[in-house]
């Protein structure tokens, strides 16, 4: 096994983390790997051509020890000559106002303070003290939560953070090396208590099972590492692809993403989840909502047909519908939304709702159009048609029923989302009968092919 300083190097040239002239802000908890990082850095500070700088964090979740963790850091950094930044943040005071996930607030509020230290100092590069075996547990939580990362696999050694970049140079060493280290250099460190806590997930992986992947073999941190890296370059190269894709496809409009389930699709299925994800991180913070393999499955499969209408509830209230062909993503109110003045359907086109535009002409007036439905019908000559919200007793004829159904029962067992309900559109003659409920059904009065006594088509053109 290579020394500590022979890995860390080695890893620094290949992914080109450091160059002459970095300012390098150095994340410190006070514990042996942070402090193993912090002294190499700057024993090598020399012949990299870089400057370096400490931060802290006392997240004051530890009462007296972690003041003491404070303390120890400032005073070691000054030993050393290191220029030193440190806040206290009181987690507990702001997880009382806030609630959520302490971890996750502890982090939020600490990278918002090297933000702000990385800015203050004109620093380039964030180094942090992960490591190999932290690259294992990291990929090992992924696996056993479900979750999906935005094209990546674990950790990355080096990606943009502020006007900079967060670099990982320890992903070059394990554990054992960066305690062999510590030791040899007589590098003081602090121990944090609750890193042998069985109440993290992360801590039980640490304690149960990566001793028996050791025991297997011990280089298996480097392994993955090594794995994760080879994931990186593939992910990388279908993330790019799978952001054209995306790009070429959507239409944003206000608060809502549209595009047509066919065009998604025919693209390879490799592309698919990824593009899931990518529509996903539309809506959604990755770091506060999980995105799960089965979240992401239920996306796409909605996607593998232009039939019908498919309603799927998302996390924190948004909703994706398919109406036939056209996909929206939107956020769905939990009051009644504002009902939908009549727009009268004539030879010209109508704005676009939802998706769709209409238009009735004669049937022998019809001329070809793209992505459109053709819906022919009969009515009087001097007939009007308009689309509006659906009012208290409409009723439908559907095709195969001797009796009109009513559109409230129709609507609940298509299970449309009752604030939807009111503002439903439907399309109607001057005499109150409704030809089509877009999105969800057409009445036995329409046909998609011409019938003898047909006089009038209505032209449904979708985005």
């Amino acid at each position: 096994m290579a020394s500590f300083e022979v890995s860390m190097m080695r890893y620094v040239n290949k992914h080109n983390l450091l160059k002459v002239g970095d300012k390098v802000l150095v994340g410190c908890s006070g514990g042996i790997d942070s402090m193993a990082l912090l002294y190499f850095l700057n024993s090598k500070k020399g012949e990299l051509g870089i400057s370096v700088v400490a931060v802290h964090v006392n997240h004051m979740l530890r009462g007296k020890e972690s003041h003491e963790d404070r303390l120890f850091t400032e005073h070691q950094a000054a030993q050393w000559g290191i220029e030193c930044y440190s806040r206290e943040i009181p987690i507990p005071k702001i997880f009382a106002k806030q609630g959520g996930n302490k971890q996750q607030l502890c982090r939020t509020e600490r990278y918002a303070y090297f933000l702000e230290v990385m800015k203050y100092t004109s620093a380039t590069k964030f180094a942090t003290a992960h490591h190999a075996d932290d690259q294992l547990e990291t990929i090992l939580m992924s696996a056993v939560r479900g979750s999906l990362q935005d094209g990546s696999f674990g950790m990355l050694a080096s990606r943009s953070f502020g006007t900079g970049y967060l670099i990982r140079p320890q992903l070059a060493v394990g554990k054992e090396q960066i305690v062999s280290y510590a030791k040899q250099q007589n590098i003081p460190y602090r121990e944090d208590s609750s890193n042998a806590e069985a109440a993290y997930t992360r801590n039980r992986l640490r304690q149960r099972v990566l001793p028996f992947l050791k025991a297997e073999s011990r280089e298996v941190s480097k392994h993955f590492v090594e794995l994760a890296e080879d994931m990186q370059q593939d992910q990388q190269l279908l993330q790019e692809l799978a952001r054209e894709k995306v790009q070429q496809m959507i239409e944003m409009k206000e608060e809502e993403i549209i595009l047509s389930a066919k065009s998604f699709r025919v693209e390879p299925r490799a592309l698919q989840k990824r593009m899931v994800l990518l529509l996903l991180n539309y809506l959604y913070n990755p770091k506060q909502v999980p995105l799960t393999r089965q979240l992401v499955e239920q996306v796409q499969e909605m996607m593998q047909s232009s039939s019908g209408t498919v309603f799927l509830h998302l996390p924190q209230s948004y909703i994706a519908i398919r109406q036939y062909d056209v996909v929206i993503f939107r956020c769905q109110s939990l009051t009644q939304t504002s009902t939908l003045a009549p727009i009268t359907i004539a030879t010209d086109w109508t704005s676009f709702y939802n998706g769709r535009r209409y238009k009735v002409v004669p049937t022998d007036q019809l001329v070809h159009v793209d992505k459109a439905v053709n819906w022919y019908f009969q009515a009087p000559e001097n007939a009007s048609f308009c689309m509006r919200s659906r009012k208290s007793g409409d009723r439908i004829q559907l095709a195969g029923m001797k009796q009109p159904k009513k559109l409230t029962r129709l609507m609940i067992d298509e299970k449309i989302p009752m604030p939807m309900r009111e503002s439903w559109p439907v399309i109607t003659t001057d005499k109150n009968e409704l030809l089509l409920v877009p999105g969800l059904r057409p009445s036995a009065l329409v046909s998609q092919q011409k019938r003898d006594r047909d006089n009038w088509v209505l032209v449904e053109q979708f985005l």
